[in-house]
């Protein structure tokens, strides 16, 4: 019986969890922020569709790394991972604290911060077998 690749399963939710907000801040912007609770503007939707084509680089990274080998480069990815989503955990914490925006918040919050967890976990984990075998 074959084990299952931790890395390769989280890789391919973090891909579709991006492509998923390539799409809903690309192509409707509008919708993204009044879900959230924030009045949007010319401005604000300028910035949600760049803040889209770097998920949909994410994504694409996400989706052809699931493969990859264990290795520095694997290593590396699984900590960018890791400290991108505990920073948008952080970031979304920091915003719904202020009362910039409403409760729906708290969706994202679990979620970056459950993928931030796992992908330090990989990360920590993979590390320590690393430095045993070098």
């Amino acid at each position: 019986m074959k084990i299952l690749n931790a890395f390769k399963i989280l890789s391919c939710l973090t891909a579709l969890l991006c492509g998923y907000l390539f799409y809903s801040l690309c192509f409707s912007p509008q919708s993204f922020l009044l879900d959230l609770g924030v009045d949007g503007n010319e401005a604000a939707y300028f910035v949600c569709r760049r803040a889209g084509m770097l998920m949909l680089g994410m994504s694409v990274l996400m989706l052809f790394a699931r493969n990859v080998p264990h290795s520095q480069a694997r290593q590396a990815i699984a900590m960018s991972v890791a400290v991108t989503m505990f920073g948008l955990a952080l970031a979304s914490s920091y915003e719904f604290s202020r009362g910039y925006v409403n409760n729906a918040i708290f969706g994202a919050i679990v979620l970056e911060s459950i993928l931030a967890l796992l992908f330090f976990y990989l990360w920590f984990f993979n590390y320590k077998k690393l430095k045993t075998s070098n």
